[in-house]
């Protein structure tokens, strides 16, 4: 009967527990490696300390609690700030960095077909990758944001696109941005074309349809070739002239751009030494392909790898792989895409630190465009848990958070007099003409001002920040508490 009078032993903790803190926003208010993987989004005005304050601090507590993890890259310092971040942590021997003059590459599409289970799935998951790039390009290039002809052009490019990838991977001859450009760029124009021996000998598209019909196949590949070579050689060429030329033109501004110079060398790359799954075993990346500086081409590469390490990390298993890893982009809306969104819904399954920062909601939105731009990004937001505000002047940041912290009940002091009376007088029993009262309102908990005018480093080298976790109450018995960091450049 000993035994049932033992001391019930606790669970041994295992290499990352949930409830292990990172850091502390204050004294006895932990962050813990649980809540990272609620996503984290930081908002902060120009020169309020952002980056230097809560983001520092956050990319820090991520590595050296052994973090593997993706730094995308806004500016052009922000490489040998994350470096520092890593030498900090004694981990440069895990780091990696992606750059033109880096020696390193990453054939995204070959490795999306070598790590899915079949040629079907590996051509969806590229097929929506390639989609996610002409979305950013399309939002950066065009003043409206959407509409039903852009819809309909965006979805016959994804046609354009799957069919083409299809082909390719069952020609078994290499998949990369390259030959899915020359593909589409030579598929037949017309029905004249299709029967034309000239066209057939001297079109890369005809070749790999050959290939692709020679190749060894599956029913199921068969039945999708076969569905491909209907398009290409049925319907795409009787298309009119102006739809196939738009729809062909929202797809090759996309892979012209990805089939040149930085771009080409990084992600159609004959030797691929950069994998997500090096993330899992504590490997860091930093892509520094900067947008400010490279433009289209930056924003594009990277919200690619952005994509593909989100693929990946959807399709790990974390109980033989349970390394936490991170996702961090400064400046996130010059990378903010729709499939982030899905991600973040499922980023606490996939053991993943989302870590974004941005100016200002009014930019996110500005970013997002079109009609369905409020939505999106409020989306977005619900499932970014714990948010951090410095220093802000935007009012619509500033009315967000005030509405997700709510608002409390205070008491207003009323009253009025005549023109001899004393109006204090009614509540200290006095005689007087006039009247006073107290009554009770809501009203916003957080004010306008605790976000306005908070310290932004400086001299003194401490920014100071709100931070707000869903669903948590802080030692001060609020869900919300102002903390400070040390500024760290």
């Amino acid at each position: 009967m000993a035994h049932l009078f033992r001391k019930k032993r606790k669970p041994a903790k295992t290499p990352w527990d949930l409830d292990a803190p990172l850091l502390s926003w204050a004294a006895g208010a932990p962050w813990s490696i649980g809540d990272s993987f609620q996503g984290t989004q930081v908002f902060g005005a120009t020169g309020s300390g952002k980056t230097s304050g809560p983001m520092a601090a956050i990319c820090r507590s991520l590595l050296g609690a052994g973090y593997g993890g993706l730094f995308l890259t806004a500016k052009r310092g922000d490489r040998d700030l994350y470096r520092g971040y890593v030498r900090e942590a004694g981990r440069l021997a895990d780091l990696q960095v992606l750059a033109p003059d880096s020696g390193m590459g990453y054939n995204f599409m070959a490795e999306e077909l070598a790590q899915s289970p079949d040629p079907l799935t590996a051509v969806e998951n590229l097929t929506a990758m390639l989609m996610s790039a002409t979305e950013l390009l399309d939002r950066r290039t065009s003043a409206s944001g959407g509409g039903e002809n852009e819809t309909f052009f965006r979805r016959g490019s994804e046609r354009l696109a799957r069919n083409g990838l299809l082909v390719l991977a069952l020609a078994g001859q290499g998949v990369s941005v390259p030959h899915l450009h020359r593909l589409v760029t030579s598929a037949p124009g017309s029905l004249d074309e299709v029967a034309s021996e000239a066209w057939r000998r001297g079109s890369f598209c005809f070749q790999r349809l050959e290939a692709a019909d020679r190749a060894k196949k599956t029913d199921a590949q068969r039945a999708d070739f076969d569905t491909a070579l209907t398009f290409f050689l049925q319907e795409w060429p009787t298309l009119s002239s102006r739809t196939r030329s738009a729809i062909e033109h929202t797809l090759t501004t996309a892979t012209d751009l990805l089939s040149r110079g930085a771009a080409r060398e990084l992600l159609s790359s004959p030797v691929s030494n950069v994998s997500p799954s090096h993330a899992y075993g504590g490997g860091i990346l930093i892509v520094d392909l900067p947008v400010l500086v490279h433009k289209e081409a930056g924003a594009m590469v990277q919200t690619l790898i952005k994509f593909a390490w989100q693929r990946s990390h959807a399709r790990r298993d974390t109980a033989r792989s349970p390394r936490p890893t991170f996702i961090v982009a400064d400046e996130s809306q010059l990378f903010a895409v729709e499939a982030d969104e899905q991600f973040q819904s499922i980023a606490r399954e996939t053991r993943t630190a989302v870590v974004y920062a941005t100016q200002s909601l009014s930019g996110m939105l500005a970013a997002f465009g079109g009609s369905h731009a409020e939505a999106r990004v409020h989306s977005l937001l619900t499932n970014l848990q714990n948010k951090i505000v410095c220093q802000q002047t935007d009012s619509r940041t500033i009315e967000y958070l005030q509405a997700i912290v709510g608002k409390s009940p205070r008491l207003m002091m009323s009253g009025n007099q005549s023109r001899d009376g004393d109006w204090l007088a009614p509540l200290f029993g006095g005689p007087s003409g006039s009247s006073a009262g107290f009554s009770e309102v809501m009203d916003h908990e957080l004010e306008a001002r605790e976000m306005n005018c908070l310290a932004k480093g400086g001299p003194h080298r401490r920014v100071d920040a709100i931070v707000f976790q869903g669903g948590k109450r802080f030692p001060n018995g609020r869900t919300w508490m102002r903390a400070s960091f040390r500024q760290h450049f």
